[in-house]
């Protein structure tokens, strides 16, 4: 059975109306209907209720149905309207036809009623639902086009070729170019080379279906800008890509300012790091995943913003994440993100550092500290470029380059079974080992003047302190265990207790400096000079031995001679290689012993 079916009549023959409901209900419809013979009535009926459909005689003795036609027509009225006749001939039919009526029928062939009242019923509708469409398109595209040129943030549409095709004004602003610049073309024609040729790469993976978002810097009138950025990938009704969209937010201001002290190899004089920087050049312009070894505090954070800043992923973000620092339950979702409900207190979904760092670099500090588990996840990562959060199902793919540092020996871990082997191996690409800085003491000059221009600004310093000749001396004649982050510490410290205009040695509070050995010698009462002698110069290769950790190249270089010299003098005073030889110190004292000469 079919639906109820609001009819309106307008016949001048109840006996034809009644067969025509009859017709009506023959079909199936229950219909509800309403006749009317006069034009006021008819414009009656059309106000005071909904109708499903119109049937019309052609032939009324005070109307006609044309003129009710056109009354339909006046009212903008989407009714199908259908004339039912006994006297219309062909070319009338025709001629209603192209007038405005959907359908005739003849009143002596009544059984195209139903078929002709259940098409047009069909047809209404479709045209309904194309009209509804359509009015929610327009109001979409209203809405869109408010927010798009209303908006603060800069957003572009391009097409598969690349080429803009439309900007809002908060872009045309910030890039100080008019759309009618920017529109038909491509970035190419925008920006220099090594900028246009990033980001198309990173377009084209849109193109293929991935979104993107990160931390890209460009240059805007001549001055860097950083611009948290996202790009979707935009579809046809079919689900085809036919474009992308981008939106870009100026982030400058709320980027940490940057005081990486490796800005370039040339003002470091040492040798040791000269050939450091020398090879992070080489390996900066290579996608090759890097390992960087060194003691800690030794500046292998520093050196890994180098590499970024010195690659093709300059313009893209740099993240860092110290995995001794995070707690090993943590360290995945740290990582790869997790999705919401994944465990416990995730409410919502997190994108991992991992993702973050899309386009990009991302730093794991201390990696010799991540779990076995999370170790092989990693692998994974690095072998297929995809993973997935915690708790999620989809493959995410990302490219970001990863940096891997540590202060441990990794193929001792691999040996231990702390490290897999597997993973040692794809890390281990390109390795450079970062120089402690008593291995570089002819870098702390430069060193110090970075270090105390960044406290001075950090500290909105107008007038501070300078180091003097005695200070300087004391940086360079100790042994830094904490290497450069010890140096930065003691520099901090000396700039805030100083109360004059000079910083002085005791200002540093350095206690074993090379200058301020001490050691506890009786006079030679029962002992020849010889004797005495040849246990100062024990003692001062034993504690050179000691500050050093055994390694004798260093132990040389604080006692100012050459290695051979100091294997001479061991094997003359019949130390062992191990050095576990310590004189006991004799009653006496002895300040700032001069340092032996080979």
């Amino acid at each position: 059975m079919k639906s109820s079916l609001r009819v309106l009549m307008i016949e001048d023959s109840q006996a034809d109306a009644t067969l025509l409901i009859r017709e009506l209900r023959r079909g199936g419809y229950q219909p509800i209907f309403h006749r009317v013979e006069t034009r006021e009535e008819l414009r009656l009926a059309i106000d005071e209720k909904d109708w499903d459909v119109i049937l019309s005689d052609y032939c009324l003795p005070r109307f006609s149905g044309t003129a009710a036609l056109s009354l339909v027509q006046e009212e903008q009225l989407d009714i199908p309207f259908i004339i039912v006749s006994g006297a219309i001939g062909e070319e009338t039919a025709v001629a209603a036809m192209k007038a405005g009526a959907h359908d005739y029928v003849m009143k002596n062939n009544l059984a195209r009623l139903v078929p002709a009242v259940d098409r047009e019923l069909r047809e209404a509708e479709t045209r309904r639902s194309r009209k509804r469409a359509e009015q929610a398109l327009r109001q979409s595209e209203e809405r869109f086009r408010a927010i798009f040129e209303g908006a603060k943030d800069c957003i572009f549409l391009k097409d598969k070729n690349l080429r803009y095709i439309d900007v809002n004004p908060a872009m045309e602003n910030c890039w100080g170019l008019a759309a009618s610049n920017i529109i038909g073309r491509k970035d190419e024609d925008l920006f220099p080379t090594e900028e246009w040729s990033y980001f198309s790469d990173v377009e084209k993976r849109v193109l293929n279906g991935a979104t993107i978002e990160g931390e890209f810097s460009r240059k805007i009138q001549g001055l860097p800008v950083v611009y948290h950025e996202i790009r979707v990938p935009l579809r046809n009704s079919e689900g085809e890509i036919v474009s992308l969209c981008g939106i870009l937010r100026d982030v400058t201001e709320r980027k940490p300012k940057d005081y990486a002290y490796l800005k370039s190899p040339e003002p470091y004089p040492s040798e040791a790091m000269r050939s450091v920087l020398a090879t992070v050049r080489i390996a900066a312009e290579r996608p090759s995943t890097i390992l960087l070894l060194g003691e800690s505090g030794s500046g292998k954070d520093y050196l890994a913003r180098y590499i970024h800043k010195h690659s093709r992923r300059a313009k893209g973000p740099f993240f860092s994440i110290n995995c001794a620092a995070v707690a090993p339950e943590l360290a995945e979702s740290e990582l790869f993100g997790h999705e919401r409900g994944a465990f416990t207190g995730a409410c919502g979904r997190k994108r991992g550092l991992l993702e973050l760092a899309e386009g990009g670099t991302l730093l794991l500090n201390e990696i010799g500290e991540l779990s076995l588990a999370l170790q092989s996840k990693l692998l994974t990562f690095l072998d297929t470029r995809q993973y997935t959060r915690v708790g999620g199902e989809k493959n995410i793919q990302v490219d970001a380059r990863l940096i891997a540092a540590t202060n441990r020996d990794l193929e001792k871990e691999v040996e231990t079974g702390r490290f897999r082997q597997d993973l040692f191996y794809r890390l281990n690409v390109v390795s450079i080992i970062m120089p402690p800085l008593r291995r570089r003491r002819e870098d702390i000059p430069i060193l110090v003047e970075e270090i105390m221009s960044k406290l001075r600004l950090d500290a909105q310093l107008t007038n501070s302190p300078e180091l003097d000749q005695s200070a300087m001396n004391a940086l360079m004649n100790y042994s830094w265990p904490g290497n450069v982050r010890e140096l930065r510490n003691v520099l901090e410290r000396a700039l805030i207790v100083s109360s004059s205009k000079i910083i002085s040695a005791p200002d540093l509070g350095l206690k074993h400096s090379v200058d301020e050995w001490s050691f506890n010698l009786s006079f030679p009462s029962d002992r020849s000079l010889n004797e005495v002698t040849r246990e100062l110069k024990a003692s001062l290769v034993n504690e050179a031995l000691r500050r050093s950790g055994g390694c004798r190249e260093d132990a040389a270089r604080l006692l100012g001679i050459s290695r051979h010299s100091l294997k001479h003098y061991m094997k003359s005073l019949g130390l062992n290689d191990d050095s576990d030889q310590i004189l006991e110190h004799c009653g006496g004292h002895i300040d700032s012993p001069q340092r032996l000469r080979a």
